[in-house]
């Protein structure tokens, strides 16, 4: 339970665009935030043909963005252990 709090407050605190682009920036790389927004368009454009509600785009562009976000770390984690 005590994630799901975690989890809350941490989405609440990216209601702040400061906020949002100084975690950005610090966890990201912006080749990494430019893959995202190329997708993003990508996303934007299907939006028009599908039957999903703006809910289910959103919720799904975040579930997206956290399998990258565990598939980059492998990625990086597979490099470390090779090297």
């Amino acid at each position: 339970m005590e994630r799901v709090k975690i989890a809350e407050e941490f989405l609440k605190s990216l209601e702040n665009p400061q906020e949002t682009m100084d975690i950005m920036l610090d966890r990201m790389d912006v080749q990494t935030i430019y893959v995202i927004n190329n997708y993003a368009e990508l996303i934007s454009n299907v939006k028009q043909r599908t039957s999903l509600d703006e809910k289910d785009i959103v919720s799904c562009s975040i579930i997206i963005g956290y399998l990258l976000k565990s598939h980059l770390d492998r990625y990086d984690l597979n490099q470390k252990l090779l090297s």
